[in-house]
């Protein structure tokens, strides 16, 4: 079982790993406010309107979930709680920190709320926690073109961006997007701080976006090697149940899997 739980949209993804085959999917966007920890009480309806689904003996679960306190170290680090106070975010004895390892010299560190986490625990049996962009970041497109790439995700009005290179991640970050302008402009600001060629260097986008959208084609003026990742389907090998999922909207439930 494969969940993932944003501000903006809540899915899931049942895969049979004996098969590699997807056999289940659901998604409801929601569009709730980012910047804050996501309701409990929007989680606790999401689980009881799929209870027959949730309540299945999963062999694991994998839950990547929304924080709006994160940082990202090349190290790991035991304190934890000084790290978070030293960026200025607000200490709490209700909060649990976390981390993902992503490589040898890139972690994620993120909190959430206890009464989050022990919610999930009790509804979904032998869960992992992963931070909401994993999947982006764990996945590595080994058969585009370009091997070196700007992956970037649009997800609602949340804008990330990472760069990926040799199958490593050497830039991770987040932006608000609120307009088509926005897109463009981040992206620049990316190439030009990592010192990319707009002429030669490609993106490819993930996420809640298509080549009609007006955010597209603001953009794709501006970038020469710039699309949608349409190679999915082939690349992640999931044998597919469900006919017409744009698998591009979920690579970071998707990526969970990988």
């Amino acid at each position: 079982m494969l969940v993932h739980l944003h501000p903006y949209c809540f899915s899931y993804a049942i895969i049979d790993k004996t098969q590699h085959q997807l056999i289940d999917f659901e998604v409801k966007v929601i569009n709730q406010q980012l910047g804050k920890f996501l309701h409990l009480d929007t989680i606790a309806l999401w689980f009881a309107d799929h209870e027959e689904t949730f309540s299945l003996p999963f062999k694991t679960s994998k839950v990547a979930i929304y924080s709006p306190e994160f940082t990202i170290l090349p190290e790991k680090t035991d304190k934890t709680a000084e790290l978070f106070k030293l960026l200025g975010y607000p200490n709490s004895d209700n909060i649990t920190y976390l981390k993902n390892k992503i490589s040898d010299t890139f972690y994620v560190y993120y909190s959430l709320p206890d009464k989050t986490i022990n919610f999930i625990e009790n509804h979904l049996p032998n869960v992992e926690f992963f931070c909401i962009d994993y999947g982006l970041l764990n996945f590595y497109n080994s058969k585009l073109s370009f091997k070196n790439y700007v992956a970037a995700n649009l997800y609602g009005e949340e804008l990330t961006i990472c760069y990926k290179r040799n199958n490593e991640n050497l830039y991770y970050n987040k932006f608000p997007v609120k307009g088509k302008e926005d897109l463009l402009y981040y992206l620049r600001l990316t190439y030009e701080h990592l010192e990319l060629s707009l002429n030669e260097f490609p993106t490819y986008l993930y996420g809640f976006i298509e080549e009609k959208s007006p955010m597209y084609s603001t953009t794709y003026g501006y970038i020469r090697n710039f699309e949608i990742d349409r190679t999915l389907k082939n690349t992640l090998s999931l044998r597919m149940t469900i006919e017409d999922i744009p698998l591009h909207y979920y690579i970071n439930l998707i990526g969970l899997d990988l």
